[in-house]
């Protein structure tokens, strides 16, 4: 706290001599507000790390607390008579900011508004368009107040503890949890107050509305600060854990609260996603790349129902660099939502998966999330699952008894094999020989890309896959086959792997050769990407692990909250070529 507060003043003694330092014109200037409050924090990190990895000339600015406009106002003219070269700045006041970050741009600087959104109608005035980055702040406070009013039953009593009042994302909110709560239900607004974002003026102001109006069945407060201010007066009150309390920001401090059930609801709307693609705008903007006026930022609705909750993660084989970010989606979901996730890895051992199952099932899982080494034989596994009451889904993988599954995450395989056959089709003008590296028999992924891939293939007569051959989705396999291919003296026009595994031992066994085939793999992991920019690679198909981990996450989460969720979850595939 004490270092934030040092870092704002010295911010500010540094801008007040108002001196133009030469090469300003390449640095970005984040000015954010209330620096003490930990949603900012996140942003600045969101920010910074964008900034280090691209070798962007950052700057960060910000006050004190949400209510000195007057200050920030001061660093951004400061900012324009030093002539820094682009401002990205969460606006502590949605119309009083307007008129100096219009002045930034009479004087040539980009000006990218993130967070809260300027006031529409004053920017109008003024004809003034700023790029806006950030969430939709009425259908986040909609999520939680649909969330509550569910819990309510309909019925009772609620207050709205608000922000600024004028400030947009205050006022968006504040309509968000009002029309979402009154909607076609009997539930009363006993009163809607402001709290000016801060946890101190929220604690007096509940103690007095307590008195005055209680009992109350819920409280829905525009930021988590305000809400650990409305806890505590429940707490002086002996009515915390007896009253719902709905938020906004997710901060840590909220989550703590939502552990011991005192806080029932927030929104994640990704801070550092705000500050990621505030500074990615304003370098494109500098680098005069044509930039959108809006770039939206996600929002997800937490819940206290899943804190504490257990999943139970079964991957194929985490020595796949694809599983490894399934992995790595489902256990950074599974945080963002307070769930304990356990990750055991098969190591491609049908008999090992079952064993690991099973040890979820004794450890009393809520949900176990599946990604089959094999559709048969992981099909006990889940009937124990099924019997001992506990949720299923599969990721990637099908399995057998799909009957017993909750939902199946995936991509379409075999829609990707015919986009591999399309491109490679087109590549060789319809006229050629193909080799094709299979995946592990048995597995769905194998046989629905090669189904995919070998109908659309079929459509060309002049094109022969002139072989078939299984490398188990295994890069070193691969290299072998392919050497033993080019020792008989065969020769291809292409070569299409089931994974990019396999698609890089081809490459690998090609080494020097030439003339080389075009590579085609499946999967977009690091490595092929890589390889994709390199030239090496021709082609892959983008399937995304990464978010098929965390969608499956986020079905257990619905289900956990008595949500219906769907049976097949799609993932959209991509394709990358050099």
């Amino acid at each position: 706290m004490e270092i934030r507060r040092f870092f704002a003043v010295m911010c500010m003694v540094c801008l007040s001599t108002g001196v133009a330092l030469a090469g300003n014109e390449a640095k970005v200037a984040l000015v954010m507000k209330d620096l003490t409050n930990p949603f900012f924090a996140k942003m600045e990190s969101g920010a910074k790390q964008y900034a280090q990895k691209n070798k962007i000339n950052l700057e960060v600015f910000g006050v004190e607390r949400e209510t000195d406009v007057e200050r920030q106002i001061g660093i951004v003219d400061n900012l324009i008579s030093r002539k820094y070269g682009a401002i990205v700045i969460a606006p502590a006041d949605s119309k009083k900011l307007v008129q100096i970050c219009k002045k930034a741009i009479d004087n040539g600087i980009m000006v990218i508004n993130i967070d809260n959104p300027l006031h529409k109608e004053t920017l109008t005035q003024l004809k003034t368009k700023i790029p806006f980055v950030g969430s939709d702040n009425k259908a986040g406070a909609a999520m939680v107040g649909n969330y509550i009013r569910q819990k309510m039953g309909g019925k009772g009593k609620v207050i709205i503890v608000e922000g600024i009042r004028g400030v947009e994302n205050a006022e968006l909110r504040k309509t968000g949890f009002a029309e979402s709560l009154t909607t076609g239900s009997q539930i009363q607004i006993a009163a809607s107050e402001s709290a000016n974002w801060h946890k101190d003026e929220a604690f007096s102001l509940m103690v007095g509305l307590l008195g005055k109006h209680k009992p109350v069945d819920a409280i829905l407060c525009a930021n988590d600060v305000m809400a650990l201010g409305a806890v505590q007066a429940l707490d002086s009150l002996g009515l915390a854990g007896k009253t719902w309390v709905g938020a906004y920001d997710n901060i840590e401090e909220a989550r703590h609260e939502m552990y011991g059930k005192r806080i029932h609801a927030t929104i994640e709307q990704h801070p550092e996603l705000m500050g990621e693609y505030g500074i990615r705008l304003a370098e494109h903007a500098l680098a005069k790349q044509t930039i959108p006026d809006y770039m939206p930022t996600p929002l997800d609705l937490i819940t206290y129902d899943t804190f504490d909750k257990k999943i139970g993660l079964s991957v194929s084989n985490l020595a796949n660099p694809f599983f490894d970010l399934l992995r790595k989606g489902a256990q950074d979901t599974g945080e963002l939502f307070g769930f304990k996730v356990t990750v055991a890895d098969a190591k491609n051992d049908d008999a090992k998966q079952l064993l690991d199952i099973q040890k979820f099932i004794k450890d009393k899982a809520d949900v176990i999330i599946i990604n089959p080494t094999n559709v048969e034989t992981v099909s006990p596994g889940i009937e124990m699952a099924h019997e001992a009451g506990i949720k299923v889904i599969t990721v990637d993988r099908k399995s057998s008894r799909d009957d017993l599954v909750l939902s199946h995450v995936a991509s379409d395989n075999a829609q990707g094999g015919q986009m591999a056959a399309e491109f490679i089709a087109k590549k060789l003008k319809g006229k050629g020989n193909i080799l094709e590296l299979e995946g592990i028999p048995g597995t769905s992924a194998a046989h629905e890309r090669g189904m995919g891939f070998d109908k659309a293939i079929g459509k060309y007569p002049e094109i022969k896959i002139i072989a078939r051959e299984a490398a188990d989705f295994d890069k070193a396999k691969a290299a072998e086959v392919v050497k033993q291919f080019i020792q008989k003296g065969l020769s291809v026009d292409a070569v299409f792997a089931h994974n990019d595994n396999m698609i890089l031992g081809a490459i690998e066994a090609y080494g020097s050769k030439t003339p080389k085939p075009m590579f085609v793999g499946f999967d977009a992991i690091p490595e092929a990407t890589e390889a994709v920019k390199q030239k090496k690679l021709t082609a892959t198909i983008a399937q995304k692990p990464e978010i098929m981990g965390a969608r499956a996450v986020q079905t257990a989460t619905q289900a956990l909250r008595g949500e219906k969720v769907s049976k097949a979850l799609p993932v959209e595939l991509d394709l990358i070529e050099r």
